[in-house]
């Protein structure tokens, strides 16, 4: 058995600490990486947010913490999350040539992705052909910007 303990993360995900109810000594009322605010609970439904799962009768050593892009209880998308998919779409938007229905088919897909779902795979394919269109400096952007918050299948269906 064991608990998850309460995560402090900023808006544009940051983690503060991944114990924030254990070490509140650890806590930030604002990010000391960017400055945003930080939160510890959903903004959607005021749960708390999963931090790092303490487990009964063991000591786990090396285990990195990554905040998670969706909230357990409720469902909807973590601000950090939002603001990823927001950023890497108006980073299409300015560098590469495409349609309004395809920024729309572009930014459906990349929620799409960040879910693991039936629609992974073809939204992987879309979004590779939009990366390809878009060129390598805007592809190599997105990827940087979205890596964090991408599910793991949809990672190795985009970069194998």
């Amino acid at each position: 058995m064991g608990t998850y303990q309460i995560a402090q993360v900023c808006l544009n995900g940051h983690v503060t600490t991944s114990a924030a109810d254990r070490h509140p000594e650890q806590r930030e009322a604002f990010c000391s990486k960017c400055g945003e605010a930080t939160i510890m609970n959903c903004p959607s439904c005021s749960e708390f947010i999963r931090g790092e799962f303490k487990h009964d009768h063991a000591v786990v050593i090396g285990v990195f913490y990554k905040p998670p892009a969706f909230c357990h209880n409720c469902g909807k998308a973590f601000p950090w999350t939002e603001r990823k998919i927001a950023s890497a779409v108006e980073l299409v938007e300015v560098g590469a040539d495409l349609s309004p229905e395809e920024m729309q088919q572009f930014r459906s897909d990349l929620t799409e992705l960040t879910k693991d779902s039936p629609k992974t795979q073809v939204a992987s394919l879309r979004f590779k052909k939009v990366m390809g269109k878009a060129g390598k400096s805007i592809a190599s952007g997105v990827r940087d910007i979205v890596v964090d918050v991408l599910s793991e299948s949809a990672k190795k269906a985009i970069w194998g």
